[in-house]
């Protein structure tokens, strides 16, 4: 089979043209909508009979109080290092001594205030951290809390009631902000690679699309030209069209539109797209053909799973058309200046197990167009009940047609986005086929 692909750029006479992308884009979270996962995650919890406190505390009484009540505490057992200075206490951590929770006053020899506390966390910034204060002022306990403190505590309080709850509340409240922390780095780290292969995915199926190389020399033989727009709406979809070449003055030309978007759909493409290398063979009708794909899609997809296609043979020897559609957006055959839809009726594939295409012959002559699209067209919301349909088609392909009559894909899909809201929700394709001359 002689399917034509990859980037695609104009040439003098015969030849194919892709228009860059329009869309508003894809990024993440269009991705995460077509894939679901939830990263499994393991974060250590303090369940310890002894804990290491860190007291940073200067004045003696006050620490001998909180010492006091720590030691009325039979379960868990806390076990205390008191320090005097915040660079005694960074010290001790930077030893390598085990440290459970630090209890840190804010008013010490070498350091006073909330400077404190954000000092103490790059020293420590996975230890709990529980703010000593004899301000009573909750604004200040909130901005404390805000800086990273997992609790603060009044010394004018009871600490033999206070204390021990305080500890155990910070060592559950960190461990929880870390089970937080790592879930999003996880999280983070799935998204990337998720990317990553949605992009590898989608060169993959931009590489299915005729090559320029490979096609321009026959449609310079045989006075085409085919202008062409796709993009899938996240990255990567269920839209893709080919041609093929059936020897003497003929080719084929074809699209295809899954239901659904995202990665399910591009596998299907794939399976398609495979399926028509497969089953090609120049000698068959468009009807049959479809006959063909239809059987062979029925025991591949999923319940609720099909695709719409339509498929044409250009023959400029005759100077004709012959088609055949599986529900595919009606196309529009222009000629003359002016346009009409061709009938599009079909079984989309996938839905019957007997499937018959019914199949039709127009006359193709020079300066004549054919114009396959998605239904992202169509489909395209201009309203909130509103939809774009043939009649919106219809007038801006009047409103575009050029003095000649002839259609420019780059002019539709402009006047397109200027006619709809955006972003579109799905994969849009547009492909011109026009006989030069005439």
């Amino acid at each position: 089979m002689n399917d034509l692909a990859g980037t695609l750029a104009p040439k003098v006479g015969g030849r194919l043209v892709k228009l860059p992308s329009r869309s508003v884009g894809w990024g993440v979270d269009q991705i995460l909508r077509q894939s679901s996962f939830v990263p499994q995650l393991t974060v250590w919890r303090p369940n310890k009979d002894r804990l290491q406190v860190l007291l940073v505390e200067d004045e003696p009484g006050d620490a001998k109080l909180v010492e006091f009540a720590l030691r009325m505490s039979s379960a868990p057992l806390f076990l205390v290092a008191h320090v005097t200075t915040l660079a005694a206490a960074i010290a001790h951590i930077a030893s390598g001594a085990e440290v459970d929770v630090v209890l840190l006053d804010l008013s010490l020899p070498d350091s006073s205030g909330i400077s404190t506390v954000s000092r103490m966390q790059e020293a420590a910034p996975k230890t709990p951290l529980i703010i000593m204060t004899g301000m009573d002022d909750p604004r200040f306990a909130t901005y404390a809390l805000e800086v990273g403190a997992q609790d603060y505590l009044i010394k004018s309080d009871d600490p033999e009631k206070t204390v021990g709850r305080a500890i155990r509340y910070a060592i559950s409240r960190m461990a929880s902000q870390l089970e937080r922390q790592a879930l999003i780095e996880r999280i983070a780290d799935q998204q990337r690679h998720l990317v990553e292969e949605v992009e590898a995915a989608r060169r993959m199926q931009f590489d299915l699309l005729p090559r320029p190389e490979r096609v321009d020399p026959r449609l310079e033989e045989m006075g085409i030209e085919v202008e062409a727009f796709f993009e899938p709406s996240s990255g990567i979809g269920g839209d893709l069209w080919g041609c093929m070449d059936c020897g003497d003055n003929r080719m084929s030309f074809y699209s295809f539109d899954f239901s659904g978007h995202g990665i399910g759909a591009a596998l299907n493409v794939f399976r398609l797209h495979a399926l028509i290398s497969d089953h090609w063979d120049p000698r068959l009708k468009p009807g049959f053909l479809l006959k063909i794909l239809g059987m062979a899609l029925r025991g591949l997809l999923g319940r609720g799973q099909f695709a719409t296609m339509f498929i044409c043979t250009v023959d400029t020897e005759r100077g004709e058309i012959e088609w055949a559609s599986a529900g595919a957006p009606a196309p529009v055959l222009l000629t003359g200046g002016d346009f009409r839809f061709l009938d599009a009726s079909g079984v989309p594939l996938g839905l019957s197990r007997t499937p018959e295409y019914s199949e039709h012959r127009e006359e193709f002559p020079p300066g004549a167009s054919l114009l396959m699209y998605s239904d992202a067209i169509t489909d395209a919301p201009v309203g909130d009940e509103k939809t774009f349909g043939e009649e919106g088609l219809g007038r801006l392909m009047r409103d575009i047609l050029g003095a000649d009559g002839g259609l420019r894909v780059e002019h539709l899909i402009d006047g397109l986005y200027e006619r709809v809201r955006t972003p579109l929700e799905d994969d849009l394709t547009a492909v011109c086929i026009r006989r030069l001359g005439g």
